[in-house]
């Protein structure tokens, strides 16, 4: 079995003014109604770079909502044989899935030591590459790692007493699935401003420590579901303490088996049916 990272992506119009496309006018809604078609085409001119190289990458499966991806890394390995050395070039790739079903969102990252490290510098690849070509469109891709809620629970009840400031972050919100639990006022004042991070900001008297931060507090479950669907990162500063506890570097995972180098189509349009019904459920 191999582990897939989850993230949510939302992709906002840069700007709220009308926008030149095609050779029409685009107001803020078309961009919004059309962006995940957009999103779609922006992969037929796709570039992707580490910090030194440029990337191999190749469309496994792609249909009207979602896109398969193998990307590449370059590597040097050293290899040591009848006591001489040699150095070869190796490209281990890893499995990226778009879910990109405007009431989903999701890219489900394959978590490979051997290509890439971690999901998060995957992550980083993929942003810059799809805002490079999303400008173009007036629009911009926001990943954000989805999280399971209870881990910030527990840091909550883990420093209770202690928390001085509970500051959450949210992407320019226009996903329902994430952004549901946000009050109205908070999402359209967002958008008439044209805030890309909104953050919100709770702060204890002077020696004072936040109270009620538990799961009978209503308005915080609100924003602890918005921010564990993706919505994006929730932190906590103590106090005595410089430094904030985040849940910018959790991430939730679920297990598929493993999709081979060369799978023939069937298999991988199987593979693809089951990753589909899994990320459905998340």
């Amino acid at each position: 079995m191999i582990k897939y990272d989850i993230f949510t992506y939302q992709i906002s119009p840069i700007s709220s003014a009308q926008f030149k496309l095609f050779g029409e006018n685009y107001s803020y809604s078309d961009l919004v109604n059309n962006k995940n078609k957009f999103f779609a085409n922006s992969f037929e001119n796709l570039s992707f770079f580490s910090s030194k190289h440029k990337l191999n990458y190749k469309v496994e499966y792609s249909d009207n909502e979602f896109i398969l991806i193998r990307l590449a890394n370059r590597k040097t390995i050293k290899l040591e044989k009848g006591f001489h050395q040699e150095f070869h070039e190796i490209e281990p790739s890893c499995l990226i899935a778009f879910y990109n079903n405007p009431e989903i969102q999701l890219v489900a990252i394959e978590s490979d030591k051997t290509s890439f490290g971690n999901s998060f510098a995957v992550l980083k690849i993929l942003e810059n590459a799809l805002n490079r070509e999303l400008i173009d469109f007036n629009l911009r891709f926001y990943p954000q790692p989805k999280y399971e809620a209870r881990i910030l629970w527990e840091m909550l009840e883990r420093y209770e007493g202690r928390i001085e400031k509970l500051q959450f972050e949210f992407i320019k919100p226009n996903l329902a699935r994430v952004n549901d639990s946000l009050s109205d006022e908070l999402k359209e004042a967002s958008k008439m401003i044209n805030s890309a991070k909104t953050k919100i900001e709770f702060n204890a008297p002077e020696k004072q420590v936040l109270e009620n931060l538990d799961e009978d507090n209503k308005q915080l479950v609100d924003l602890v579901k918005t921010s564990s669907e993706g919505g994006g990162p929730a932190k906590i500063k103590l106090t005595g303490l410089r430094s904030w506890e985040t849940t910018a570097n959790s991430v939730k995972s679920i297990e598929l088996d493993s999709l081979e180098i060369e799978a023939d189509q069937d298999t991988i349009r199987s593979f693809v049916l089951e990753l589909k019904e899994i990320l459905k459920g998340e």
